[in-house]
């Protein structure tokens, strides 16, 4: 007994094994919980089912083998939880079953729903799962058309439909996603028009220039979809430049229409015109452009509803400045020189002259930046009235002389900040501010390391001195340096203060090239970054966008 006790002490795994052994005897083999196999027997069974199509769910495209039960379970009572599953399976096999269910009803858009969502996880899946979701492509065409109340609820399928052929990328879908993006928000929810705009711009196909045109003015839900409309018309390129002519000019019927109907403010056909035209920066714009300016402002003016009307010709000058070709400087310095002209004009002219680079108007400037604003009192007890146009005209040329000289011109602008009353606080800082980028350009001249360190500053909120004007004044003059700036300004597309990164990104857009992928990964970063902050946060992130889509299309 002693030396039989011995031996069973001395093998407790030899032990172990024997009851295993004996336990599987008496129940069987346990199923495995990543083998399909062990859950699909449990998909009729009541009690089991739920967690059952949980696990399937859990396995994704490992549950493939579980397909031909579930749709089978499916078609047999349409269950939206168990659809749910086999859109998460991402199978090419789902394809026709998933296009099925686009086919819905107001009552019975939830299948639906589920249904654009599994087509586009395929899409995405990989380029084979992309390839057998274009089997789906004309049932989501038809269920993103759908002819809904603004109100339906059943607008969330036409807007996962939408997105669903986003991810698809098939372009026969574009004409279809052109209709809805051009139907009226008094038709339809304007939030599809939003969704369908973002669409088109991933899109880029120069047939949607049309449509995206006509977008830039549409408006519904007290919004609109311009910056979506404008970074589709970016990315597709020198193609829009014809179109976006003949609607700077007044020729596209469409938007006349629209402007007519709707009663469009005075001088916005012409300044969102211009506007994309500068993104584009394409010089076969610059005939039209200089040809606006000798046209009357009807911006300047109010529309018939007594509502003031936008400068069309301002946002001429600094698109012209943006496309920064020199045969636009003669007829901006002419603006500027202008005293007739309206403060708003000249102010634009000095800001396009400043992204032009050209230093010939520095002396128009200075003797801008001397301009009185102030109104003698007409008696003793009162106070001298601001004018408040010169005053922001003498802002203007102020800041933008400081951005195009490359001296220190403190001797010149300290004696015009002195004359300045200590209560008229804005315009000294503007000239205190000025005063500072000018020291920068005189120290730095052209070294890049020398920008390089001004722009490495900490922000004035972090450093409590005054950092940005210098780093503004950085990245400005390093947009007049060429490609070998490049690297320094990669370095700040997500500088912390907003007006430094505005002069970052056109510095890039002067510099960079579709060759260099290190920026524009870079600023996609910043965008990833940005995109999921507060509202500043995004609309930095939607300039990004296009600021990415200016460099790729730059040679």
């Amino acid at each position: 007994m002693l030396r039989r006790s011995r031996t069973l002490w001395a093998h407790p795994a030899a032990l172990g094994v024997a009851l295993t052994f004996c336990t599987l005897t008496l129940t069987g083999c346990p199923e495995d919980p990543d083998d399909p196999k062990s859950w699909i027997s449990k998909l009729d069974n009541p009690r089991e089912q739920k967690e059952a199509l949980r696990q399937l769910t859990r396995l994704k495209e490992k549950a493939e083998p579980a397909y031909d039960a579930l749709a089978a379970k499916f078609k047999k009572s349409p269950d939206s939880e168990v659809l749910r599953v086999i859109a998460k399976i991402r199978t090419e096999k789902a394809v026709e079953l998933l296009a099925e269910q686009l086919d819905y009803s107001e009552e019975t858009f939830d299948n639906a729903i589920i249904a654009a969502n599994g087509l586009q996880e395929l899409a995405e899946r990989d380029e084979k799962g992309r390839e057998a979701a274009k089997g789906a492509v004309n049932a989501l065409k038809k269920a993103a058309s759908k002819k809904l109340s603004i109100r339906s609820r059943a607008n969330v399928a036409r807007i996962e439909a939408i997105k669903s052929l986003a991810s698809i990328k098939d372009p026969s879908s574009v004409d279809t996603l052109n209709e809805i993006l051009e139907t009226s928000a008094d038709d339809q929810d304007f939030f599809i028009n939003k969704t369908t705009a973002k669409v088109l711009a991933e899109f880029a196909d120069p047939k949607s220039t049309k449509s995206l045109i006509r977008g830039l003015w549409m408006t519904g839900r007290g919004n609109d979809m311009f910056q979506e409309c404008r970074l589709g018309l970016v990315r597709i390129g020198e193609a829009a430049v014809e179109p976006l002519v003949e609607t700077l000019q007044r020729k596209n019927t469409n938007v006349e229409a629209d402007a007519k109907k709707y009663k469009f403010v005075p001088g916005i056909i012409v300044q969102k015109a211009a506007v994309l035209l500068g993104d584009l920066r394409s010089k076969k714009a610059i005939p039209a452009l200089l040809a606006e300016l000798a046209k009357k402002d009807d911006g300047l003016g109010t529309g018939p509803d007594g509502m003031p009307g936008v400068s069309g010709h301002q946002a001429v000058l600094q698109s012209l400045g943006q496309i920064g070709d020199p045969s636009a400087t003669k007829a901006i310095i002419g603006v500027l020189s202008d005293a007739k002209r309206d403060p708003k004009h000249r102010a634009a002219a000095a800001e396009g002259l400043n992204m032009l680079g050209d230093a010939s108007a520095m002396p128009i400037l200075l003797q801008m930046a001397k301009t009185p604003f102030l109104t003698p009192a007409k008696n003793k007890d009162e106070m001298p009235e601001l004018d408040t146009n010169k005053a922001t005209l003498v802002a203007y040329a102020v800041t933008q002389f400081s951005r195009l000289t490359d001296k220190d011109e403190s001797a010149v602008l300290e004696p015009i900040y002195k004359t300045i009353p200590a209560d008229i606080v804005d315009i000294k800082k503007y000239f205190e501010t000025a005063i500072i980028r000018t020291k920068v350009a005189a120290e730095c001249k052209k070294d890049i390391a020398c920008f390089d360190k001004y722009l490495a500053m900490p922000p004035d909120a972090d450093a409590k001195v005054e950092n940005s004007p210098k780093a503004e004044r950085a990245a400005f003059s390093l947009s007049r340096l060429g490609h070998d700036a490049v690297p320094a300004l990669k370095k700040y597309v997500g500088h912390k203060d907003t007006a430094v990164r505005s002069a970052v990104m056109f510095a890039l857009t002067r510099t960079a090239t579709k060759a260099d992928k290190d920026v524009l990964q870079a600023i996609a970063d910043q965008i990833e970054k940005d995109r999921t902050r507060d509202k500043q946060g995004q609309a930095l992130a939607e300039e990004a966008r296009v600021t990415y889509a200016i460099i790729s299309n730059r040679s």
